[in-house]
């Protein structure tokens, strides 16, 4: 009775009396005594049980000797040895986790053998046994990492959770199941399995009583597959949701439990990686702080096992500190930390390897901070010696050959010792056989191996990379617009590195441009899938069209909520798995093979609507720089040698640090023509200013950090002439050919339904600087326009306000601040509320106006146009993008801040000129003439008349000091943009 009372409430003081009262009984039952055995059985099983919270091995030893003696007692047809060699399977299986002796794991699994064979399939503690033997062969597989051992592990459990009748044995055997699917995953990375086990684990804490001792345990296992599953698929509500429940769970936990301190790790762990995705610093400050707690419980016993567990996880956090605020104090000690952890590890301990791992990656880290190589050749001999630990097929090997890759070829870089370049591709390539062809990190990984300089084998592996996305983007369907952007990061610069191989080894330019295409503006693609116009399909086929909608708006719907449930993500993963099916259907239809697939040469093409308006695309690789000219009915190809990466990122550099001063920005104007603008418009035969008829039109598609660089601005600005962009063609911007052509699905499926203009001024923000010329710009552009045209008026408004003033828009102006954010997708147009509830990307992006696009977004912010994301430039995710995602059919920004004073008499050039043309797109010639005004004039006319450069009058608020200052200063002309059709 007191050992059940103690299973019930866990009082140590219950448990101890049972003991006393066991020994007791034993010491006066005689050596030939038929309830001998009971008594051996019935004490071993107690000290089994104090060893769990007290650790002392010799409870776990006497425990086992108890048992066997209590085994050996038996008959062999006696029905009480079954329970009795089930008992001692665990015990020793608890030994192995202890010591870590392989031969009490094999000799545990034989005794759950035996036991499963002697029980009667219909016998009441079948599913027990079968749990058991479960429990241990996953315990082998995660040592050893044999596959058959997990296979059978999965099979034991099911049948163990489909025989037992509805008990708190079977919330047991549901909560086992979901850990070894979720080992099963960790090897083969099969979503469903991840999926599976997380609905297993939910049922268990749904199924256990409130107040059971048990269920912290459940709580506490949901947590971590949730865990799991975020760190495979990103979505941070499976991250929140894990951390509420390793919350709950240490909550009821009491304070001298033994798992408390592997709880509060475990938190700790969650923490830091909220803190990783999410940027909050308080997150990690408490992790470590968690750890520090798990870490002190050992200070009694330096020889307890999980020591070493808690210094490897406090190094780590330590080092996600010193990443986060650069204090080399915490990367010393994590070191130092994490090399105590490995002193103290046996040799054949299965977590040895991943620690070794660790701090390898760790001392890379300082290598990177003092350049000391001894730091990085030490760093390389820890993970090779954390490869050689790893079993031929043990589940974290890929990892840890990757990460030797990796640091070897950033030797390489250092020392251009070929060897190790050799070695790095070698086990690069060895970490790529280790995955199968649908896992999520294969992508990622070929991309670190393109980095080669053998040019066929790296493009043929960059080929499969980019033919890969595809999978991941349509894996990452059901993530929020967040999450997909975590997904795509370590397949940055894919794009451009595949279509520079393609040149490289002589496939065609219109391969390369192809190339390319699939490996940028991933995520954008994702919302041109379901934003698709289906006129065409509905008339032929409305029921296939009816579930298509059902499930895109599903997916499209918001995923975030006040507690995000377990069951959500995978209702999302279901629908998007429904929608693959549904989208396979379609392609089987005559006329429809090549539904949502990624555009073809011919449609590439087309987006060149005539040889006066083609499509610019310029690469730049690390291998190689090339300009793609598109038109109607070619595409070619230019390499530009003197185009070089380095350079592009200083410059990308200088201009976002705000330190380059006018002549500095002017010779970086003239450094874009001589390397790209001019030899450009020469190739496209755009040779002279333009005077009179009609002005080129000239699209430009850039990528990485020449995302950043003002191409429509290269000029020679101190001398007359023609060598100016801005005189020779008419310049817009898109992130790619896709976009492009959703802007120009937009523009043809456009309606006179819309004609509300929404201005939205914000002269005073919470927080920031007094714009006091936004109102003055709002002011002139309600009486610029035509009485006849509705309009709303919102000054300091909130976030809802303008949200619901958009609804049936067909001009949406917002003059006030502009914010990026390092999550680019949180950059936000900045209203009263913005503090608490910014009007973000993912707002915009939400708004879904391509079903009746409107005409345009004016965003007269600064920095409309930024990403701060390095590893997502190409995914042109900024405010701009969210407008004309959101169905704005041009969109106006700035590439970097714009000035108060000067944004009024931009907007109104802009205007002026759209209203002239009746309300149509003419926003990009109002914008284009608005900066030559801006600039001083077209360069022709100065030329040959000899005119100053001012080309209008000085308004009655401005100072001719004022207006010297930046007339003409690239600074403030050079920073607006045009985005769309």
């Amino acid at each position: 009775m007191l050992d059940t009372r103690f299973q019930r409430l866990g009082n140590l003081d219950d448990l101890q009396s049972a003991i006393t009262f066991a020994e007791l009984a034993l010491s006066s039952t005689p050596l030939g005594h038929p309830n001998r055995a009971h008594c051996l059985q019935n004490l071993g099983t107690m000290l089994g049980k104090r060893f769990q919270w007290t650790k002392n091995d010799s409870d776990l030893d006497q425990a086992i000797m108890q048992i066997k003696e209590a085994v050996a007692l038996k008959h062999q047809d006696d029905p009480d040895r079954v329970g009795y060699i089930s008992n001692l399977g665990a015990f020793l299986s608890t030994r192995f986790k202890h010591i870590g002796d392989i031969n009490d794991l094999n000799q545990a699994i034989l005794e759950s053998k035996e036991v499963v064979a002697l029980t009667p399939l219909d016998h009441s503690h079948r599913p027990h046994c079968l749990n058991n033997l479960a429990i241990d062969l996953n315990i082998r597989f995660e040592r050893i990492g044999d596959i058959e051992d997990i296979h059978q592990a999965i099979l034991m459990t099911e049948e163990a959770v489909s025989i037992a009748p509805r008990s708190l044995n079977k919330v047991g055997y549901l909560s086992n199941l979901g850990l070894v699917l979720s080992s099963r995953f960790d090897r083969i990375g099969d979503i469903n399995d991840l999926h599976h086990a997380i609905v297993r684990a939910q049922q268990a804490v749904d199924t256990i009583p409130l107040d059971h001792i048990g269920r912290t345990t459940c709580l506490d296992n949901l947590g971590s597959l949730l865990w799991l599953r975020f760190n495979t698929k990103g979505e941070v509500d499976d991250l929140q949701l894990a951390i509420l429940r390793s919350e709950e769970a240490i909550a009821a936990t009491l304070l001298d439990h033994p798992s408390r301190a592997g709880r509060l790790n475990n938190l700790g762990n969650l923490l830091n990686t909220r803190s990783e995705r999410i940027g909050n610093i308080d997150d990690l400050q408490r992790a470590i702080i968690l750890s520090e707690e798990a870490l002190n419980t050992t200070q009694m016993d330096r020889h307890d096992p999980n020591r070493t567990m808690w210094l490897n996880n406090l190094g780590t956090k330590l080092h996600s500190r010193f990443d986060r605020k650069g204090h080399i104090d915490d990367l010393h000690r994590a070191i130092l930390l994490v090399e105590e952890a490995i002193a103290a590890t046996p040799l054949d301990h299965p977590d040895r390897a991943a620690r070794l791992n660790n701090l390898g990656l760790m001392l890379g880290s300082r290598y990177e901070q003092t350049g000391d190589i001894n730091d990085l050749n030490q760093g390389i001999l820890r993970v090779e010696e954390a490869v050689a630990a790893d079993p031929p097929n043990h589940p974290d090997r890929g990892r840890h050959l990757s990460m030797l890759g990796n640091t070897l070829l950033q030797r390489f870089e250092r020392t251009g010792v070929m060897d190790d370049l050799q070695w790095a591709i070698k086990n690069t390539e060895e970490a790529i056989s280790t995955l199968p062809p649908d896992h999520p990190d294969l992508a990622g990984r070929l991309n670190s191996l393109s980095k080669g300089e053998n040019w066929a084998e790296a493009s043929e592996i960059t080929e499969i990379a980019i033919h890969l996305l595809p999978r991941i983007s349509s894996q990452s369907r059901s993530l929020d617009y967040n999450d997909q952007q975590h997904a795509l990061k370590p397949c940055s610069g894919l794009g451009s590195r595949a279509a520079a191989l393609a040149l490289q080894t002589g496939r065609s330019a219109t391969d390369a441009v192809l190339l390319l295409e699939l490996g940028r503006g991933v995520i954008a693609n994702l919302q041109f899938e379901i934003r698709i116009d289906l006129t065409d399909l509905r008339e032929q086929h409305p029921l296939l069209v009816q579930k298509f909608e059902q499930l895109r708006d599903e997916l499209d719907s918001p995923t975030t909520s006040i507690e995000p449930q377990a069951s959500g993500s995978s209702k999302r993963h279901i629908a998007s798995l429904e929608l693959d099916k549904v989208v396979d259907k379609i392609r089987q239809l005559p006329n429809f093979q090549r539904f949502l697939l990624h555009p073809t040469a011919n449609e590439l093409m087309a987006a060149a609507s005539s040889t006066q308006q083609p499509i610019v695309v310029i690469n730049c690789s690390i291998f190689r720089c090339d300009v793609f000219l598109i038109k109607p009915n070619n595409i070619t190809t230019l390499n530009f040698p003197d185009l070089r990466v380095p350079e592009i990122i200083e410059k990308f550099a200088l201009l976002k640090s705000g330190s380059l001063t006018k002549s500095e920005m002017f010779r970086l104007l003239e450094w874009l023509w001589d390397v790209a603008a001019g030899p450009i418009l020469e190739a496209l035969g755009f040779t002279e200013s333009v005077t009179t008829g009609e002005w080129p039109h000239v699209c430009w598609i850039l990528t990485g950090t020449l995302c950043y660089l003002p191409i429509h601005a290269a000029e020679y600005h101190r001398s007359m002439g023609s060598r100016t962009v801005l005189d020779r063609a008419v310049s817009s911007y898109s992130p790619s050919i896709k976009a492009l052509l959703y802007a120009r699905r937009n523009e043809a499926n456009s309606s006179r339904s819309r004609d509300k203009i929404v201005i939205a001024s914000m002269s005073t923000t919470p927080g920031c600087t007094e714009l006091p010329f936004a109102e003055k710009e709002s002011m002139e552009l309600n009486h610029l326009l035509p009485t006849s045209m509705p309009r709303v008026i919102l000054r300091e408004q909130y976030k809802k306000d303008v949200l619901a003033a958009l609804d049936g828009c067909s001009v949406f102006h917002f003059a006030g601040h502009g914010k990026p954010h390092p999550n680019p997708s949180m950059s936000s147009l900045l209203t009263t509320d913005w503090q608490s509830n910014p009007l973000t990307v993912q707002d915009l992006v939400a708004l879904k106006f391509y079903r009746d696009p409107p005409l345009l977004a004016y965003l007269s912010a600064c920095s409309t146009a930024d990403s701060q994301a390095m590893q997502l430039l190409d995914e042109g995710i900024h405010l701009m993008g969210a407008c004309q995602l959101a169905g704005f059919r041009h969109v106006i920004g700035s590439l970097w801040k714009l000035y108060d004073m000067r944004c009024v008499r931009v907007a109104k050039d802009v205007y002026g000129t759209i209203i002239k043309s009746g309300m149509s797109g003419a926003s990009i010639t109002g914008l284009h003439n608005a900066l030559i005004n801006f600039r001083g004039g077209p360069r022709a006319r100065s030329a040959t008349t000899g005119e100053p450069r001012n080309a209008r009058l000085i308004e009655s608020n401005e100072t001719q000091e004022n207006l010297e200052s930046t007339l003409g200063n690239p600074f403030v002309w050079a920073t607006y943009i045009h985005m769309g059709s």
